[in-house]
């Protein structure tokens, strides 16, 4: 055996031995990730102000405008009314609003329509709690009139936790 298969050889063997051990080692720790996740802080009794949710990277009670695309603005949800809001969720209406950037963004038209919206999934942060899961659905069950599929999640959270700004 020449001297560059020799090598090649002892390179495939290293990275599958390598490969080998990364797997046993993640399959190892696989139950107790499991178990960790399960494994939840007990939610306290919460009044309805002492829960928050996020506009960008503020904290807000029963916001009134919700950025969906921080940085430009190009997609947000406004005029919101809350019918409901407790540790449990949130359900409210409002109007979707978006920047569909034909031609461009610059030159783009705004469209809008009616939606209903619904937050979820309370997060303990710093203290505090908030409501981290948006959902929005049109009013009418059917997709955007411009072409968007009706029903889509956006995690209102991750703008703050991404940009480590927070309260």
């Amino acid at each position: 055996m020449n001297k560059g298969k020799a090598l090649i050889t002892a390179g495939a063997v290293f990275l599958s031995a390598a490969l080998a051990v990364n797997l046993l080692n993640t399959e190892s720790r696989a139950p107790e990730k499991a178990s960790v996740k399960t494994t939840q802080k007990p939610i306290p009794s919460l009044s309805p102000e002492q829960v928050l949710t996020w506009d960008c990277e503020t904290s807000e009670f029963k916001p009134e405008i919700i950025m969906i695309m921080c940085a430009d603005g190009g997609i947000y949800v406004e005029n919101i009314k809350w019918s409901t809001w407790s540790k449990d969720g949130a359900i409210g209406t409002g109007i979707f609003s978006e920047n569909i950037c034909n031609p461009n963004c610059s030159e783009g038209r705004r469209v809008i329509a009616p939606v209903v919206l619904t937050l979820t999934n309370l997060t303990e942060h710093k203290g505090k709690y908030y409501l981290r899961t948006l959902d929005i659905n049109t009013s009418n069950g059917k997709d955007f009139p411009w072409g968007r599929a009706n029903g889509f999640q956006w995690d209102v959270m991750e703008f703050v936790e991404m940009s480590k700004q927070s309260e």
